[in-house]
């Protein structure tokens, strides 16, 4: 089966460039580790990752999130198709609009991946990241400025844009807290559960 375009895309990045892209998130990651400590009494913590562009990410998921975690790591990865990723380790092909499977986890992240999601269907991704959670656990949602800033639902690339004002209101009546990190390239948006 051919990857899609995105997917080769990453297929065709060379090493260095993968490297490059791993050390933003280690650097957004460290953000968000500075202002969010972890609250769990897991011997090994679990990690849920909704969605992943490039199998040599998976390897690296691991090496990152070991520098703020002193834990042993259990990391799960879901994608929507998971040909890119054959011969990782712990992959699920899995729609996470849906319930996520093996929870509960005490972090679950999702890099850019808001805006592959139809718009309407994106509360039940962010919920689902929330409802997967260990108490004291938290979601990670990281998008690019584009990716929330623009009015339009669908943008010429092809992508969904994030109604993050519209998210933050359904959080808020839900009584659910959040908080906002601001990144680089934009913004890490990071659901804590109590």
């Amino acid at each position: 089966m051919a990857l899609s375009k995105y997917h080769q895309k990453y297929a065709d990045y060379s090493d260095e460039e993968i490297k490059n892209r791993v050390k933003e998130k280690r650097d957004e990651l460290f953000q968000i580790f500075e202002q969010i400590k972890l609250n769990t009494k897991s011997d090994i913590v679990k990690i849920g990752v909704l969605g992943c562009g490039d199998k040599r990410f998976i390897e690296y998921h691991k090496k990152i999130f070991a520098e703020f975690i002193t834990q042993p790591l259990q990391i799960t990865t879901f994608d929507i198709t998971i040909e890119h990723l054959k011969g990782g380790e712990n992959i699920f092909e899995w729609d996470c609009t849906l319930p996520l499977l093996d929870i509960p986890f005490d972090i679950t992240y999702a890099h850019v991946l808001l805006k592959f999601i139809e718009t309407e269907k994106q509360w039940d991704l962010i919920k689902n990241s929330y409802n997967a959670l260990k108490s004291g656990g938290f979601a990670i949602h990281v998008m690019d400025k584009e990716d929330y800033e623009t009015k339009e639902l669908l943008l010429p690339n092809g992508q969904f844009s994030v109604p993050l004002d519209r998210w933050k209101r359904q959080l808020d009546n839900e009584g659910i807290e959040y908080k906002e990190i601001p990144i680089k390239y934009g913004l890490a948006f990071v659901i804590l559960k109590s």
